[in-house]
């Protein structure tokens, strides 16, 4: 009988890991707390810029335009690479995607195998994979799901350092450098990369310090270089990407975290309470579980994810996506204690879980049966709007909030984005674009300053999302008649 859920088990996971390339162009859900997300109109084309400007307009770096490939390279690099065999395509930008994911399974279930036993990790992997959270953004081609499989990998390899190994302590830094340029959030995970190392030993003091150090030196080195090219040469477009408010963020966290911790049910409605519990558990009562490994890796890395969301931004649905991973160990750990000591409650735990994982396969079931193509459809006939237009002298250029998406979408028009170091006025005096797209929801401002210095004459409505009359405008632009 365990054979046999063995296999069934294998089976499930297998299979949803392939269903997320089916239907792999349709547009993000919009249901439930999913139309909160606006990284399905903005983001993949943000964070792919370079690689698309690079086939598409031939340079990766736009002066004055929207580059945060600059300080966030290594993703752009990685689908510049494909992109170099089958063109701008966001069928190859999200496919890749979909590998990161797969190689995060396979790695939070060698890193939970390094501690704990194999139906423990196998059953890490089997979350994973049913949870409708990581399924839905695993389709799409944005920072998160390359950064959480660069931090696992960071983790598994700092697993595995033991004395006098300086050289695989060392490539642990090179991972965490190349996870932080994957995306820069990566200093408030620094905690739970470094601990698993001295954490294997810790019966060594001195050599355990020293092999923290290997690893924290190319860290130092590298993210120094790159701060000090950040600084001299692209500063401008440091203060548009990277500048905060540090003021305003420590004002208004308290609002945030209370917040956070209802947000965090997006991960998942049980196995985030659970997590909180073995939190509070671990800190009241529960000492014992700061001997476990594992669990004060989840522990550093849930919360110092949490800190950077509380700090930075309030936590769109998207920045949970790396929170998933240790919310499923923290929630099996806890789970496993109760198993232990109160198990009338784990049964009726393991069976909140049980729903919790039906409710996550029905969304996906969902999901795949009725798939919509808003964003496709409408990207491919603005592209042909552009193509088909014969006006002389006319720059196919597209410009606008979300262009990128855009080219991404429709395989590669010529786009940038509205926003940026330098101002949108001078962007048309500088780029001389042909083309507007608006949003419906959009600010009136973009528009109007368009507006001011060229003629726009509307060249069609592309709806989006047909049951909230969201959509684009296309505006073709000329230059203003002479007085």
């Amino acid at each position: 009988m365990q054979r046999k859920t063995y296999l069934l088990s294998l089976f499930l996971v297998l299979g949803l890991l392939a269903l997320r390339l089916w239907h792999i162009r349709a547009d993000f859900p919009d249901y439930h707390f999913y139309s909160q997300e606006g990284a399905q109109f903005t983001d993949e084309g943000f964070y792919t810029g370079a690689a698309i400007s690079y086939f598409t307009l031939g340079h990766a770096y736009l002066p004055g335009g929207w580059n945060p490939g600059v300080f966030m390279p290594v993703w752009p690099l990685m689908v510049g690479l494909l992109f170099h065999f089958t063109g701008v395509s966001v069928i190859a930008a999200r496919s890749l995607a979909v590998v990161c994911t797969w190689l995060s399974v396979l790695l939070a279930y060698g890193i939970a195998r390094q501690y704990r036993s194999q139906t423990f990790a196998w059953l890490t992997a089997l979350l994973l994979s049913v949870n409708a959270f990581a399924f839905f953004y695993s389709r799409l081609a944005i920072l998160e799901p390359p950064f959480v499989m660069f931090l696992l990998l960071a983790i598994y390899l700092a697993s595995r350092v033991r004395a006098g190994n300086y050289a695989l302590a060392a490539t642990v830094g090179i991972v965490f450098v190349l996870l932080t340029l994957t995306k820069t959030t990566g200093p408030f995970v620094l905690p739970a990369v470094l601990y698993p190392i001295w954490a294997g030993n810790r019966e060594r003091r001195t050599e355990a310090w020293k092999l923290v150090a290997a690893a924290f030196a190319p860290m130092a080195v590298l993210l120094f270089a790159a701060k000090m090219v950040w600084l001299y040469h692209y500063a401008a477009d440091a203060q548009i990407i990277l500048g905060l408010n540090p003021l305003w963020q420590l004002e208004n966290a308290p609002p945030r975290l209370l917040r956070f911790f209802l947000r965090g049910t997006w991960v998942d409605p049980v196995l985030f309470p659970l997590a909180l519990a073995a939190f509070i558990g671990a800190i009241w009562r529960l000492r014992s579980l700061w001997k476990d490994p594992l669990f004060t890796t989840a522990f550093l890395w849930e919360t110092g994810y949490a800190a950077f969301i509380v700090f930075h931004y309030d936590g769109p649905p998207r920045y949970f996506v790396a929170l998933i991973v240790p919310t499923i160990w923290l929630a099996m750990i806890f789970t496993e204690w109760l198993w232990q000591a109160k198990r009338p409650v784990a049964m009726a735990v393991i069976g909140a879980i049980m729903v919790s994982v039906a409710w996550n396969l029905a969304f996906i079931g969902l999901y795949l049966v009725h798939p919509q193509y808003g964003m496709v459809n409408a990207s491919m006939n603005i592209r042909h709007v552009v193509e088909a237009d014969k006006t002389t002298g006319s720059n196919p250029l597209l410009i606008g909030r979300g262009a990128d998406e855009i080219s991404l979408l429709s395989n590669g028009l010529p786009a940038m984005d509205s926003d940026g170091a330098m101002p949108l006025a001078d962007k048309l005096d500088v780029y001389h674009p042909g083309w507007l797209m608006v949003w419906s929801s959009d600010v009136p401002l973009r528009k109007a300053t368009v507006a001011a210095k060229r003629r726009l004459v509307a060249r069609g409505f592309f709806a989006v999302d047909r049951s909230h009359g969201a959509g684009i405008t296309l505006y073709q632009l000329f230059p203003k008649p002479t007085k």
